[in-house]
């Protein structure tokens, strides 16, 4: 990845981050004054400060735009659909009798009003949920004008979001489904939904703002506030969560320190196995984080500090998403150099490149460090190769950051068509596994059960597995692979991102361009009895209570509270503890989300 990529790619709003308000003792300031030396009276002083707070709620406002999925919006669209706009080229009416509508996210204007069609889903199968907009000729940038004839083109972006209530549930992430956010806390609109959208011109996507020139030269960065020697110990630990709590946000390490500090974990993690196996008395398990580096901190302060006889390990998803990734990457690398015994690490579906470009890691460390900040992100992208994919706790404990390898014989997906429905749908594609391929649109996903594995994975195969690259996460990529490598590729991603369900056998997953499968219970025990093992853990999917029992034998736990910002679900982490019988036992301390009062 070249610099003149890094540039363009990580470019996002500037950040409007509220930060843990501190009580400090200060020298009451001096009168503001008049531009000509004049004191300036408390009127209009507070006059200027009033016209200060509106200008700074806009920037706030701007550098927190949002699509309904919660992604930060890297070009905000500017649109007025209102009643008498010269804009409106074209309406479409579309009759919706069931949620969802097919529209998998919807997006805000600049002011945070409207709604705009942002990503449109498609049809993958006949019937299939995710394509019912597109199938009443709703395209992507349309805006939505009016709900069951009601005028909702003024209303701010979450109310209409309650109103629409319109969320694509995957079957393999649960049921889980994100309260109203609004502040009208509207009811969602009675079935059947008529929706009037409607075409606006030059309602495509705008830039949020100008663009700042490349610059492949490095740029100076800051200082930093702590200076990493080569060495952590307990006062660097304690000197870098001090200065990390009290000036999240800012640049904590220089740039060469920052690399060197990764560059130290990155050859740590290469004497690591990929399937590491360890002893322990007890552990904690904690899942995705996702970069909220103050959740973090609590799990800590509810479990007690990671020392070596209160080990811990990060079950993967360590960045992106949230706004202090930088901060939580940093604290844990930080601690698995001072405690390699005791601190283990996963990798997850977000510790790659092409992740951190799309889901906000590598926009967070521009922010921070400018162009010169490529040498950091090459630097974490290299020790996210290193990571391993799986631990054995005890000989028993299979912990994993998402799933257990799909079927064998694997049934490529075939995105182009099919003919007829279920296995009707089989063509010949020359490829492993008897030539068949699963078209996407010849069955519906939720009534295919594929047979469990002809040959069980052992957990030598998993060992066996390459590190060192980052696996080829789309379709296209693995049917451009010789056939043995392809299939190597293919089982990584399963780990990375394949999901558990209720239905016995193997089911196509929602994470359709990913290839991968969802695996039902009598997958997980299978997998577990082959291997000798008792329990598994994982995570990659968000909780209403912060964890479930996703099998009789598996366990999801998901550690970042209120997801995204508004999910408001609880986070969780899992501790393991030896019983009487010697065998390690689950038991699950949860949070609620935190409520910050802003001013």
């Amino acid at each position: 990845m070249d610099s003149s990529i890094y540039a363009v790619r990580s470019m996002v709003l500037p950040k409007a981050q509220a930060l843990p308000q501190r009580l400090t003792t200060r020298a009451s300031p001096k009168p503001l004054r008049h531009p000509m030396g004049r004191s300036m009276s408390r009127t209009a002083t507070a006059r200027l400060a009033a016209v200060g707070a509106v200008a700074l709620r806009r920037v706030a406002r701007g550098a927190s735009l949002r699509d309904s999925e919660g992604r930060k919006i890297h070009e905000a669209p500017s649109f007025d659909a209102r009643d008498g706009s010269d804009l409106v080229v074209g309406r479409q009416l579309a009759i919706f009798e069931r949620r969802p509508f097919g529209v998998l996210a919807y997006a805000p204007s600049r002011n945070g009003i409207g709604a705009m069609v942002w990503e449109l889903g498609q049809e993958r199968y006949v019937g299939d949920p995710q394509g019912r907009a597109a199938r009443q000729g709703v395209v992507e940038r349309m805006v939505v004008k009016r709900i069951n004839g009601t005028d909702i083109s003024t209303w701010q972006f979450q109310d209409i979001l309650d109103l629409l209530n319109d969320k694509i549930l995957d079957n393999s992430s649960g049921k889980f489904q994100s309260l109203s956010r609004g502040q009208m806390t509207n009811s969602p609109a009675e079935l059947p939904v008529t929706i009037e959208f409607v075409q606006l011109k030059q309602a495509d996507k705008t830039p949020a703002g100008p663009s700042p020139p490349i610059d492949l030269d490095p740029e100076p960065c800051p200082a930093g506030l702590l200076s990493y020697e080569g060495h952590v110990d307990d006062d660097f630990l304690e000197r870098l969560l001090r200065i990390q709590r009290d000036h999240a946000g800012q640049v904590i390490l220089s740039i060469d320190d920052a690399v060197r500090l990764v560059d130290d974990v990155a050859e740590l993690l290469r004497k690591e196995e990929t399937l590491q196996r360890v002893q322990l008395q007890q552990v904690v398990v904690v899942g995705d984080l996702h970069g909220q580096f103050f959740d973090l901190l609590r799990i800590f302060d509810t479990t007690g500090k990671v020392s070596e006889s209160n080990p811990y390990l990060f079950n993967g998803d360590f960045v992106d998403r949230g706004a202090f990734s930088l901060e939580t990457i940093l604290l844990l690398f930080a601690l698995k150099l001072r405690f390699p015994r005791a601190v283990f690490m996963n990798r997850g579906n977000h510790e790659a490149a092409e992740l951190n470009l799309r889901y906000g890691f590598a926009a967070e460390i521009r922010e921070r460090y400018g162009a010169a900040g490529k040498r950091l992100f090459d630097a974490f992208a290299e020790s996210f190769r290193w990571l391993p994919l799986a631990h054995v706790l005890n000989d028993e404990v299979f912990v994993v950051h998402a799933g257990l390898p799909g079927p064998d014989p694997r049934l490529p997906f075939n995105d182009a068509g099919g003919k007829g429905t279920g296995y009707d749908a089989m063509v010949d594609s020359g490829r492993r596994g008897g030539g068949q391929n699963l078209s996407l649109l010849g069955y519906n996903p939720d009534n295919v059960s594929l047979p469990p594995r002809r040959h069980e994975l052992s957990l030598q195969d998993i060992a066996n597995l390459p590190r060192g690259g980052d696996p080829a996460t789309d379709l296209r990529d693995l049917e451009r692979l010789p056939e043995a490598e392809a299939e190597v590729q293919r089982l990584i991603v399963d780990l990375l991102w394949a999901d558990p369900r209720g239905k016995t056998g193997y089911g196509p997953s929602y994470r359709v361009r990913k290839g991968c499968y969802i695996f039902g219970p009598d997958v997980t025990t299978a997998f577990l009895r082959k291997n000798q093992l008792r329990l598994m853990i994982r995570s990659h999917e968000v909780k209403v209570q912060g964890y479930e029992w996703t099998h009789s034998d598996c366990i999801t736990v998901f550690s970042a509270p209120n997801y995204l910002g508004h999910a408001r679900n609880k986070g969780a982490v899992v501790k393991l503890t030896l019983n009487e019988e010697g065998h390690l036992t689950p038991s699950f301390i949860t949070y609620e989300p935190q409520v910050t009062a802003v001013a």
